[in-house]
């Protein structure tokens, strides 16, 4: 990765892989910022809550980065070989916060899409 575009993570409901209307926005401004590397490629991880089932967390996290996947190239005719989708489950946590309770962190901060950029091809 070379870089991450500068946008917040894509949150989602708890146990679902759809994108809402705050979440899509986040993706339209990224959108005009990707425009300026039209050489790069894009990477989309997701991620979830390392709580519960190990494979179900799998494949939540793989809808959750198809999901942001579909939409750059659904609505802005992002090239599908520039774009790779990958879900981590629960496997890549990020570190909790000082302060930070359990519910928040597990809820809020775990359940995740990132989008990074690539220089090389996959």
């Amino acid at each position: 990765p070379v870089g991450s575009l500068n946008i917040e993570p894509i949150l989602f409901q708890s146990g679902v892989a759809d994108l809402d209307v705050s979440e899509k926005e986040k993706l339209d401004a990224m959108v005009n910022r990707l425009k300026f590397y039209p050489t790069f490629r894009v990477l989309v991880e997701g991620h979830t809550s390392n709580l519960g089932d190990a494979g179900a967390n799998l494949a939540l996290s793989q809808e959750r980065a198809d999901a942001v996947a579909r939409y750059l190239t659904i609505t802005y005719s992002l090239d599908t070989n520039r774009i790779r989708s990958v879900g981590y489950g629960g496997t890549k946590p990020l570190p909790m916060q000082p302060g930070e309770n359990e519910r928040a962190y597990h809820a809020y901060r775990l359940p995740r899409v990132e989008v990074s950029l690539l220089s090389d091809s996959f």
